[in-house]
């Protein structure tokens, strides 16, 4: 009886076990399904997502402003804003468009994003868990989202010219940057580093770029009607 007993218990624990290991099985795995597909979407985010939003401009003679940058002990010059300071008396109206920054497998997509003044971005999270969207109370612009769930989207409207830190209570790791210029005369670059604006009234205008860990690079530029100035910058990072 007490083999009989011992034998019962062993195929019990055995099913326990083994029930077990197979639920930690279809747990692991629905967890690597949604890790592929989350990773897959923030690719996506990253090539579809906008990095400039800003109004479109017509100007009859324009002429356009093109070049490259390149950053010492950087590979990929990319994310570096390239904007016009000052244009006529900075007096354009806010884009109607919404920019986006996105929440993907605890990143914030895009990392840098150049808007106009009085642009609404908004926020949607669109990952697997809880995300509070902030800026530093040292900041020019700063806001608390709080902590919301995966589906929400909440929106900020970034109404002063600077540069606006954004970062995630929850997961310090997460960073992102707004840029915010009184005129639409910006852009953002690519990993190549090329950059181009258009149709810029003819004068002579402040080319600045900005970074957040190289130095500001600044250039006098004249720009003539029907005509391409081109520029290049190089960069160096920021003394600590």
């Amino acid at each position: 009886m007490k083999n009989i007993c011992f034998l019962i218990l062993f195929c019990f624990v055995t099913t326990l076990l083994v029930l077990n290991q197979d639920a930690q099985g279809d747990n692991r795995t629905v967890y690597e399904d949604r890790t592929r597909i989350m990773q897959e979407k923030l690719a996506k985010a990253r090539q579809e997502l906008k990095r400039e939003i800003k109004i479109e401009v017509e100007v009859e003679n324009g002429g356009s402003i093109t070049g490259n940058v390149k950053c010492k002990r950087m590979k990929y010059p990319e994310n570096i804003v390239v904007f016009i300071e000052e244009i006529g008396n900075n007096d354009y109206p806010a884009p109607e468009e919404h920019g986006v920054i996105g929440q993907f497998d605890r990143t914030f997509v895009p990392h840098v994003i150049a808007v106009q003044k009085g642009t609404i971005l908004n926020f949607p999270n669109s990952d697997l868990v809880k995300h509070n969207v902030f800026s530093p109370q040292d900041g020019c612009n700063q806001f608390n989202l709080g902590t919301y769930d995966v589906g929400v989207v909440k929106q900020v409207t970034f109404d002063k010219s600077c540069y606006v830190p954004i970062q995630c209570n929850v997961h310090a790791e997460m960073s992102a940057f707004v840029v915010v210029f009184d005129n639409p005369y910006f852009t953002v670059t690519m990993k190549d580093g090329n950059f181009k604006i258009d149709n810029i009234p003819p004068g002579d205008y402040t080319l600045k770029t900005w970074h957040e860990r190289f130095e500001s690079v600044t250039q006098e530029v004249r720009v003539e009607t029907g005509k391409i100035t081109d520029v290049s910058f190089v960069l160096k990072k920021k003394r600590k």
